[in-house]
């Protein structure tokens, strides 16, 4: 008897064996709440990618919006012209010269959103493209697309702070695929998996042509000559492309009026420019003992003729002298010069189209679709020179 006491009491003081069963347990609840935890993450790391892609996608959305609308107080920038460029030093405010450029180029706006300083870009940075080489059209293009980069830069970095990569750009062209075009380019070179936002803003641009010039060789007296000719299908052809010679006459008329104010040149070549009139609006008070209106228009002669390809047989030299017959002269072939390019990329890429349309009026005599057919190709040309909207878009990487 006391021997079987003895032996329950060892048995009932060997706790080793429960001890480790309760370890096992508690470590197979806790492999288990681990599992229960961290199994839904692994298994959505693709879920969470998507989230983190819509965020930076309503980013890049929200960002641009904010841009276009955000105001810019203070918006400095030079007016120097091209051909003052190598001569004007700006000074610093201390300086006690008597002729401070700063005084005389130094342009501020006062309260401008940043949609305004973009479109207005669009028309200081036209230029041509040949051959890998840009000319910029407008004499005072530089010192604003400088400025107005810089301060869409500051803006993207003070917003983003190093939470993504970036690139902005704004094109626009005033005839759709052909002629001078305006870019403004801030940041890198974005990778091909990125985020795109995309905005259009208007340009103040003067379209010179409308759907009345367009129309006039088309007229209905002059429609149904042509309908009526024993030659229906070259006078249709002619027709339309005397329709196009007027939309790349008017487009030609309204990009050189936009770096070349031949009416200006002309009074200043004559002594009767007011300076009230361009002057103060352009460069503020000349604190300047010379002609400094006449040294610009100057300027901005040499740089219309820096454009043409071709200045008849006069040398450089000549044509640069601000007399009438120059400015006369580089005026006309400015826009001659504009008007061939026009007229030639236009031709060449509604050729198919207005073919097919002179073929379906061949095919038939009913009045009313024949004129149906006439104004919706007269549409289609003036939709293919008019300029579209500026394109802005955000890339965030």
């Amino acid at each position: 008897m006391q021997l079987k006491n003895i032996i329950s009491r060892q048995i009932l003081s060997d706790k080793e064996a429960i001890s480790s069963t309760i370890d096992v347990m508690f470590f197979l609840l806790m492999v288990s709440l681990s599992a229960v935890v961290l199994m839904p993450v692994l298994l959505s790391s693709g879920h969470n990618a998507a989230v983190q892609d819509v965020a930076a996608y309503r980013f890049d959305e929200q960002l641009l919006r904010s841009l276009l609308d955000s105001r810019v107080e203070g918006f400095e920038y030079m007016v120097v012209p091209s051909s003052m460029s190598c001569i004007v030093d700006i000074l610093p405010e201390n300086s006690m010269s008597i002729c401070q450029s700063n005084d005389l180029f130094a342009k501020e706006h006062a309260s401008r959103t940043f949609a305004d300083l973009i479109s207005e870009g669009m028309l200081f940075s036209l230029r041509t493209e040949e051959n890998g080489t840009y000319c910029y059209l407008h004499p005072f293009s530089s010192g604003y697309s400088e400025a107005t980069e810089r301060i869409v830069e500051e803006y993207l970095d003070r917003r983003i702070g190093g939470r993504y990569n970036y690139r902005l750009e704004a094109n626009w062209q005033p005839v759709p695929g052909c002629g001078p075009s305006g870019q403004l380019v801030v940041g890198a070179i974005p990778p091909d998996i990125s985020f795109r936002q995309s905005a259009l803003i208007s340009v103040p641009y003067n379209y010179a042509v409308s759907l009345a010039d367009i129309s006039s060789p088309a007229g209905d007296l002059k429609f149904g000559r042509a309908v009526n000719s024993s030659q229906k299908e070259q006078e249709l052809c002619s027709m339309f492309n005397e329709c196009i010679s007027q939309a790349a006459s008017g487009s030609s008329a309204s990009i050189v009026g936009i770096y070349y104010p031949e009416e200006y040149l002309e009074r200043i070549s004559s002594g009767q420019a007011n300076m009230a009139a361009i002057g103060d609006s352009l460069m503020g008070s000349p604190f300047y003992e010379g002609n400094i209106e006449r040294t610009i228009a100057i300027g901005i002669l040499g740089n219309a003729v820096k454009v043409t390809d071709n200045m008849c047989s006069y040398s450089t030299d000549n044509v640069t002298n601000l007399t009438e017959d120059n400015i006369s002269l580089v005026g006309n072939q400015l826009r001659q010069e504009h008007t061939n390019d026009v007229y030639t990329y236009l031709s060449g890429a509604m050729s198919e189209e207005i073919n097919s349309t002179v073929q379906a009026m061949m095919q038939t005599n009913d009045s009313i679709t024949l004129l149906k057919l006439r104004d919706r190709q007269i549409r289609s040309i003036l939709m293919h020179a008019r300029p579209p909207a500026a394109e802005v878009t955000l890339v965030v990487w």
